[in-house]
């Protein structure tokens, strides 16, 4: 999968997706991804194998599991993936799951 492909499929299952940040504000649910580093394969000064840790951030105010099983069964479902604890981000009073898998 590609980033874009990331994006038409949480876009085709209807969530609002951005990769970084949303431009405007947006209410939740919403899910926003990010690459925090790499993890690439090299030797002799080149890079073999490229791989691009994402971190899927799904924020929501009331718990839905249809929601969550579209993630984790449609939009990540031929990808490993680990999840995160549910965390509640007191200051802005939503929660959050994070799901981490390369690409």
């Amino acid at each position: 999968m590609t980033l874009e492909e990331l994006k038409q499929r949480c876009e085709n299952l209807g969530f609002q997706y951005a990769y970084g940040a949303f431009k405007n504000t947006v209410e939740p649910p919403h899910l926003s991804a990010f690459s925090a580093d790499t993890d690439n394969f090299g030797a002799d000064n080149k890079v073999y194998y490229k791989k691009t840790p994402i971190q899927l951030d799904y924020t929501y105010i009331d718990k839905n599991i249809d929601e969550q099983n579209k993630i984790e069964n449609d939009i990540l479902k031929d990808i490993y993936w680990n999840k995160s604890d549910e965390t509640y981000l007191s200051n802005e009073k939503v929660w959050q799951v994070s799901y981490f898998f390369e690409l």
